[in-house]
């Protein structure tokens, strides 16, 4: 389901990895400092030495610390838009259009607390997003049925955000992984999506020891995995996406958004010079199944030629940042723990 790279040489965002993991910290203070951006929405009071579900040595902490991973959810918003009830479910907030950022800005925090949050913001951030989820349900002004606690759709979101992550890594990132990288990341990002299930009982599993440490090891019966809802493989993840296709659709709400949002409606000039390659960029790694959902009339050729020349500002920002904020933050919680700084 995914477009391989035009070239099996190292991406230079690999490159500047390997050379500066930690970047350039007089720049990359500076860019912090003067931008706000990636800023990290851990808990800083979170307890010393916790590592959170998946722990610094997880393919999840390498993988989520990289600054291309921010094109990964624009991919994923986008892609969860073709399931015509969650957009639907956005415009019953009376939020459609002008929530579409906000969407992506709090999809980001969830994905933090999550894979890189201490177990107890592990829990809140699943009870927080199940609370809102219960009030989400209705029938849209289109006659479309919607329901945010319905584990199907949450299914969906999860894989989009899981597959744009490797996406992101393979074309943007530090490259292809090693088939049991990818396969171990899945199942991390299924676990934590499983979580959202309402059948799983949250304050039971987090208070008892033993099922914390199933939690950890991914040996946890959890009903979305069990039941095939989420899969915990690459290939796994590859076939139920692909059987999703017959499912996804555009509604005239869809449309509206979507096109919105591929245009940068709203976004003023110079910020849209600048925005456009990258918006092209994502679109370029979106399969022709979707692709012509998500964008139909979009130049492919347009888009492969932004995808190689956003490569070098993608790397240029990896070199000065090295590893994000929120993953500095959570190595600094788990080594406060142990006695190191």
């Amino acid at each position: 389901m995914t477009i391989p790279p035009l070239t099996m040489l190292p991406t230079p965002n690999a490159v500047v990895t390997w050379a500066l993991p930690q970047g350039i910290p007089l720049l990359r203070d500076g860019f912090l400092d003067r931008t706000g951006l990636f800023a990290s929405s851990l808990d800083p009071d979170a307890e010393a030495g916790d590592p959170g579900l998946f722990g610094p040595d997880s393919i999840t902490w390498s993988l989520v610390g990289q600054a291309s991973q921010a094109l990964a959810g624009l991919r994923a918003a986008l892609l969860q838009t073709l399931s015509v009830p969650i957009p639907t479910a956005t415009d019953s907030t009376g939020k459609f259009y002008e929530d579409f950022l906000g969407r992506v800005g709090r999809t980001g925090a969830f994905v933090q607390a999550q894979n890189l949050g201490s177990m107890d913001e592990v829990r809140r951030s699943a009870r927080r997003v199940r609370a809102m989820h219960r009030t989400v349900r209705g029938t849209g002004r289109d006659g479309t049925r919607f329901d945010a606690t319905d584990t199907h759709q949450t299914a969906w979101v999860s894989m989009t955000l899981t597959d744009s992550f490797l996406v992101m890594t393979e074309r943007f990132g530090r490259g292809r992984l090693r088939r049991e990288d990818a396969d171990a990341f899945v199942k991390e990002q299924s676990t934590h999506a499983a979580l959202l299930d309402q059948r799983v009982d949250l304050d039971e599993v987090f208070a008892d020891p033993d099922q914390r440490a199933a939690l950890r090891a991914g040996t946890l019966p959890l009903p979305l995995i069990d039941e095939g809802e989420l899969p915990t493989t690459l290939d796994g993840l590859r076939s139920t996406m692909a059987a999703w296709t017959a499912e996804l659709s555009v509604s005239r709400l869809t449309r509206a958004l979507l096109d919105a949002t591929v245009q940068l409606d709203g976004v003023g000039e110079p910020a849209r010079g600048i925005a456009r390659p990258f918006m092209l960029a994502t679109l370029a790694t979106m399969p022709d199944e979707w692709h012509d959902l998500v964008a139909p009339g979009s130049n492919r050729h347009a888009e492969r030629l932004a995808a190689e020349a956003v490569q070098y500002p993608l790397a240029l920002l990896q070199a000065v940042l090295g590893e994000l904020p929120a993953v500095a933050a959570a190595r600094a919680r788990v080594a406060a723990g142990t006695g190191r700084s």
